[in-house]
């Protein structure tokens, strides 16, 4: 399989159970082990939607603050990668109930509509799983955002002009954000997404590959508070074959690597809490 061909693959109907399968495959930290656990205060994360987050998680973060509400697509991805980076199940509640109902949702609905979602997934409920936030390859091949969704990966399934549009109220240089549309026109997302890092860290090359938004998270931490250092060292060629490597693995998708703690039963578990609007 090569990316260029994965447009006509996704419709093959016939092929859905695979992609579907293959969308949970991942390789690395599945990030169900909270090592940060209560050490994000709520306070910060507005901030950290600007410095850390990735864009697809700023960008459903920022939609909820604007509309106080998220869809169950959008809160599934948003709310799993919130437990990832170390929000507690308290955290959580609060987090989701006071931006709902700053909305259209009271008190009374939401504990009877969607606290029990969130309690789910945290595994305080029903099978009592401990559900995993989604890889950047679940998210870019789940199901894309309808109107009114702010979930799925802005480089996938985002309008050119309107990505281009969001990375420039980002302040992401013309230079850059031209390289970011070459990478998503070549339909290389992930590497568009290593390329924002970049862009917005202010580094030449980020020296891993890309391939969790929790990760995406843990290395930009990593790196404003000094804890990491780039590997300056690499060669041109060394990351260019790491590069080469990446999407080979990423976009491609052609080797089923490792799969996700969470299975496909048990997702659909997991979404069927997560249905009201």
């Amino acid at each position: 399989l090569t990316a260029r061909s994965l447009p006509s693959i996704q419709s093959d109907e016939r092929l859905q159970p695979l992609l579907n399968h293959l969308s949970h495959s991942y390789v690395g930290p599945d990030y169900s082990v909270q090592k940060n656990t209560g050490k994000i205060s709520l306070e910060h994360i507005d901030a950290l939607s600007v410095k850390s987050f990735p864009l697809c998680m700023r960008q459903l973060h920022k939609a909820l603050r604007d509309n106080h509400h998220l869809r169950h697509g959008g809160r599934m991805q948003y709310g799993l990668f919130l437990k990832g980076i170390g929000l507690t199940l308290e955290q959580a509640m609060e987090f989701w109930k006071k931006e709902f109902i700053r909305g259209k949702v009271d008190a009374d609905k939401f504990d009877k509509g969607y606290a029990y979602s969130i309690r789910h997934s945290y595994g305080k409920e029903g099978k009592r799983t401990d559900y995993t936030p989604y890889s950047c390859m679940k998210i870019i091949m789940s199901n894309p955002p309808s109107q009114g969704d702010y979930h799925g990966c802005p480089f996938r399934h985002s309008d050119p002009e309107l990505l281009k549009q969001k990375l420039q109220s980002y302040k992401v240089p013309p230079s850059g954000i031209t390289q970011i549309l070459e990478l998503v026109k070549g339909m290389h997302y992930q590497l568009a997404c290593q390329k924002y890092f970049e862009l917005t860290h202010d580094v030449d090359d980020i020296g891993f590959s890309l391939n969790h938004p929790n990760q995406y998270f843990t290395e930009s931490q990593k790196l404003l508070s000094g804890g990491r250092e780039l590997k300056k060292e690499l060669s041109n060629s060394g990351n260019s074959q790491q590069k080469s490597n990446t999407q080979e693995s990423m976009n491609s998708n052609s080797t089923p690597t490792s799969s996700n703690t969470t299975t496909d039963a048990e997702l659909e578990g997991l979404e069927a809490y997560f249905t009201e609007d």
